[in-house]
């Protein structure tokens, strides 16, 4: 390069470096940012290595940003494990994933992830303004059945709203992110992007496994929300002429809880209605709370002439 050196480049095809790697002194990889960066702007390189021989940071030029919100990995060869290590140099490093490109799209794919988390991140707290401002019914209802559980006294729904209402998200929310520590890879010997922890979905961490009884049949459902599917449909499918009248006793303050369209189902906010199929055509929203989801169980049980206790049987937590 004119007028400079870098310590190493990788070639992928015959003339045009793909990868760029500075070496520094221990404990002074910070001070070699700007300089990797000119080398990499000048020569059009997707991928720059930053490293101490300890500590490893992994740069998408191309990318929007200052330098640290351009790193997409972060490692430090001491401190962690040696398989996850080698995940993360094969994924950027690896002369095939080199010469094929493979490593330049992970890259691309990985700061791309990271700038969008950053972005929501973001945008936290004003949703969190949005929400307690106006808070939608489930919110209400379960902050109503949590304190319930725990005191055996039902609060208000002014309560909450005001109690809501007084709350202000954390400092450190919308902070920015910082690229992702090795930690954060998974652990399986496939060549994998580094990601956060899944999210939890909410059928599992809305609690335990549910049982119940529907016309003497005993069975046990993975959530809540399963048992009110799984009930819904049996006694649709058995009375399918009751289902309008059902639809019509089961609707909630500000929802259809069964309804042919999602948009039906939450008229007012229809971006945050969640459905499940029953039988023919109908669709029972399911981002409820458990004492609303009991309610709707009891209401189809009334219009089809069936009794709770006998042909259904369920009990739900909080409700």
């Amino acid at each position: 390069m004119p007028g400079a050196r870098v310590d190493f480049a990788l070639f992928g095809g015959i003339r045009q470096p793909s990868v760029f790697i500075e070496v520094k002194g221990v404990g002074r990889a910070a001070s070699g940012d700007k300089q990797l960066f000119e080398y990499a702007f000048h020569q059009g390189v997707p991928i720059c290595i930053l490293t101490d021989g300890r500590e490893w940071s992994f740069y998408y030029p191309p990318g929007e940003g200052d330098y640290s919100q351009r790193r997409v990995q972060k490692i430090h060869l001491i401190d962690r494990d040696e398989k996850q290590i080698e995940q993360t140099f094969r994924r950027y490093l690896q002369r095939e994933r080199v010469r094929t490109g493979e490593a330049r799209d992970a890259v691309d794919l990985d700061f791309r992830d990271l700038r969008s988390r950053r972005e929501a991140a973001r945008n936290i707290p004003s949703a969190w303004r949005s929400l307690v401002e106006e808070p939608e019914e489930l919110l209400i209802e379960l902050l109503q059945d949590q304190t319930e559980a725990g005191s055996g006294a039902r609060p208000s729904s002014s309560a909450v709203l005001n109690f809501l209402r007084s709350l202000q998200p954390p400092e450190n929310i919308g902070q920015p992110i910082s690229a992702p520590e090795l930690k954060a890879l998974p652990g399986s010997s496939e060549v994998k992007p580094p990601k956060e922890n899944d999210v939890i979905n909410s059928s599992r961490s809305s609690g335990r496994q549910v049982d119940y009884e529907v016309f003497g049949d005993k069975r046990t459902a993975t959530s809540a929300k399963s048992a009110l599917v799984e009930i819904l449909t049996e006694i649709a499918t058995r009375y399918p002429e009751k289902m309008p009248e059902i639809a019509r006793q089961s609707r909630g303050k500000s929802r259809n809880h069964l309804a042919r369209t999602p948009e039906e189902i939450y008229p007012k906010r229809p971006d945050l209605a969640r459905a499940e199929e029953l039988v023919d055509g109908w669709l029972i929203g399911t981002n409820i709370a458990n004492r609303e989801k009991l309610r709707i169980i009891q209401s189809a049980c009334r219009v089809a002439g069936l009794t709770m206790g006998s042909d259904v049987v369920i009990s739900l937590p909080n409700a």
